[in-house]
């Protein structure tokens, strides 16, 4: 038991276990033993106590940067335990089927279990650094973790202290496990500092990554330096970065327990300084061809509520984008936009036929699978769009009303002839603060069925 402590479960627990040695091992001073064989561990590391009332740095750069291989166990003791030497040596460890248990500071949190497939560890002693190989079962999302590197000298007043380094492969990980994404992960990785404080450095491949919502795979690379802590499984992203298709993004924020809630809250910064806005809409959003393509600039925060639901009803984001160059791959709707902007500048789309490009900049906040934008403004060559509303991720639902703001009048967006002509009557109607026409508009339907209109009331009601 950690400290004599009855509050929690012992900090080590077996079922039974076996010794093989020798008489010299057994007379000797310390005593060794060649083999112990262990059944039933069940280690579990307790809340609080194990770190007593030190603080934690949650910045991995006050860490030493893990090694590139991990260390050779060293056999001897450290010199600061010569003065009190181990009693019994054991030359080496083998458990099968143990368990890891992290039980979390805070009443009513689910306890963290890692099952413990083989695990050896050599020379176990006091005083002495120990070389370790295990396989363990991470369980969300689940998949197979080899492990090896040094573990020690275990530090018996303060736990938390014990210094770990090594290095780490997490294999074909089933993201299906995590309900809402899915796709095979494969992670490599080292690590070190102490067992409260421990620096990773890591990346991930994910050749097939995908949102359910959306069905697309992605192939999805990241880079990422964190500070987890051992003692509880809490994880403090100091810098993510992640790729995908023409895509980069950087990341910050952490993982932690939430209370009363089985898994973990995510909390992250996300920033895009110059990706493509087709990519980040093939993650989101139904279809093989996404609907715009453009340079895009985003920064947002996201957040990850634990919990059972899937991922889209989970997920809260919210932040500012701008596209820059934006071109709909519909061609249909790309000739509507490139004809109201001829018109808006009193050309004739028949005469012209340019194929403008756009510009969008808009606040949004994406909640239980519905995207609002708010003040968001769409410029294009003669006329800007001021747009609010949603768009529904599972429905595909859309439900937007702004205005357009255009150069040219009424009159002359209808082009000469006698239409233009019989429209100057109208031209006071929608001239409004130095525009030539503000038309309030409304965009109701479907993606695949967008119906575009005049909001007459509007109209007439100002």
């Amino acid at each position: 038991r950690h400290r004599n402590r009855r509050d929690v479960p012992p900090l080590v627990a077996i079922d039974t276990f076996t010794i093989d040695g020798g008489l010299l091992g057994l007379w000797s001073r310390p005593r060794r033993f060649r083999t112990v064989r262990v059944t039933g561990l069940r280690i579990s590391i307790p809340p609080g106590g194990i770190n007593g009332d030190r603080p934690k740095d949650r910045n991995a750069s006050s860490i030493a940067a893990p090694p590139a291989t991990a260390p050779p166990a060293e056999a001897a003791p450290v010199a600061d335990a010569a003065a009190d030497p181990a009693a019994i040596v054991v030359d080496k460890l083998i458990a099968e089927d143990a368990a890891l248990v992290l039980i979390p500071r805070k009443a009513g949190k689910e306890p963290k279990i890692f099952d413990i497939h083989h695990l050896t560890m050599q020379p176990l002693g006091k005083g002495h650094v120990m070389s370790y190989v295990a396989k363990i079962t991470n369980p969300l999302p689940k998949g197979v973790i080899d492990a090896e590197g040094t573990f020690g000298p275990w530090h018996r007043g303060d736990p938390g202290g014990t210094p770990l380094t090594g290095r780490y492969t997490f294999d074909n990980v089933d993201l299906a496990t995590v309900k809402g994404i899915g796709g095979h992960l494969t992670s490599t990785g080292t690590f070190g500092g102490q067992l409260d404080r421990i620096g990773v450095a890591g990346e991930t491949r994910t050749p097939d990554f995908f949102v359910k919502v959306a069905g697309n795979p992605i192939p999805l690379e990241t880079k990422f330096d964190a500070v987890v802590d051992g003692t509880d499984g809490d994880t403090y992203l100091n810098a993510v970065s992640a790729s995908f298709l023409s895509t980069s993004l950087t990341a910050r924020g952490a993982v932690v327990g939430a209370e009363g809630v089985k898994g973990r809250t995510v909390k992250v910064h996300v920033k895009i300084e110059d990706g493509r806005i087709e990519d980040v809409l093939r993650v989101a959003v139904r279809g093989e061809e996404p609907v715009m393509r453009g340079r895009l600039a985003l920064h947002a925060d996201m957040d990850l509520p634990a919990g059972p639901a899937d991922v889209m009803d989970r997920l809260n984001v919210a932040g500012e984008l701008d596209v820059v160059s934006a071109r709909f791959a519909d061609s249909g709707v790309q000739t509507k936009i490139s004809n109201l902007s001829e018109r808006a500048r009193g050309l004739n789309p028949e005469e012209t036929r340019q194929n403008v490009a756009s510009d969008l900049r808009a606040k949004f906040r994406l909640a239980r699978g519905v995207l609002a934008l708010r003040n968001a403004s769409f410029a294009m060559p003669g006329a800007t769009v001021q747009m609010a509303g949603t768009y529904g991720l599972f429905t595909e639902a859309i439900e937007f009303d702004g205005t357009v703001r255009m150069k040219a009048t009424i009159s002359q967006a209808a082009g000469g002839g006698i239409k233009g002509i019989l429209l100057k009557v109208v031209d006071p109607i929608f001239r409004k603060d130095g525009a030539g026409a503000v038309l309030p508009v409304r965009i109701r339907g479907t993606r695949q069925d967008p119906k575009v209109g005049l909001n007459v009331r509007k109209v007439f009601g100002r």
